[in-house]
């Protein structure tokens, strides 16, 4: 059975409330998004019907929400996410949540939107799947001596050459939708400290070198002690996030977990 999303009742202010200003401009929105929506469309990313929005209820009802979580590396089912005996020798992870296949096609396009064509608003759903797959294996875990509302969710950098290219950085979008979500604390504790090669153009054998030394703790964040959740859009051979978990423990942090919207 498929989970359901959760659906939280909007808080809208009382419009007696509003000043006249507010009220002009309040109506002058919608009058703008009615009109971009009759001239442009959203069309459902996946399977291109009109006016259903980016992910039409029919392609969301297709994700395939994984039940059972499994070791990053190697793949073998583990009731955490966390790293196999065989596979943890160099992972400065706890371990990875994910719930999804990025060759799926309805993920795949959702990701490729926000990411590739900036639009923004796709980030909305993948905020619900990572929502979702909290929810799903009770995450983080009550049983954990840290408490639930004591863990950090904390975004992936984007350089700012990269995040001024495309407008936003994706897993900075995806994190504070989250935290509203789930009510856990936001906080950016990374930076990147030099623009490099997109790693999806490398091979993978590549890739840890190519982050190495990327990133710092942003001056002032507090990383001691904490226990933290790094956020990012998609996990493939894992070396940014470990690199971000190696600064942030070399910080001081005391565990450092991946959520992902999928790997590929």
């Amino acid at each position: 059975m498929e989970p359901k999303k959760d659906i939280k009742a909007e808080s809208f202010q009382n419009p007696h409330k509003l000043s006249r200003r507010e009220r002009i401009n309040q109506t002058l929105k919608t009058t703008w998004k009615i009109i971009l929506d009759a001239v442009f469309p959203t069309v459902c990313l996946t399977c291109h019907k009109e006016g259903r929005g980016w992910c039409c209820d029919a392609c969301w009802a297709k994700l395939n929400f994984k039940c059972t979580l499994f070791c990053p590396a190697c793949g073998q089912d583990d009731s955490l996410g966390r790293f196999c005996t065989n596979c943890q020798t160099s992972q400065q992870l706890a371990g990875l949540w994910c719930s999804q296949n990025y060759a799926d096609p309805t993920v795949r396009a959702l990701i490729h939107g926000l990411k590739y064509d900036g639009i923004k608003e796709v980030a909305k759903q993948l905020a619900d799947i990572l929502a979702i797959t909290l929810k799903i294996f009770s995450l983080p875990p009550a049983w954990h001596p840290v408490p639930k509302q004591n863990w950090l969710l904390v975004p992936v950098p984007l350089s700012p050459r990269r995040e001024c290219e495309r407008g936003f950085n994706q897993a900075k979008v995806l994190t504070q939708l989250l935290a509203q979500n789930t009510g856990l604390s936001y906080v950016e504790l990374l930076a990147r400290t030099k623009f490099i090669k997109p790693q999806v153009e490398l091979p993978h054998s590549e890739r840890a070198q190519n982050v190495k030394n990327v990133f710092k703790i942003k001056p002032g964040a507090k990383v001691l002690n904490q226990t933290i959740i790094l956020v990012d859009d998609v996990y493939t051979t894992g070396a940014t996030m470990n690199e971000c978990a190696k600064i942030l423990k070399e910080g001081g942090a005391l565990e450092v977990w991946g959520l992902v919207v999928a790997k590929g």
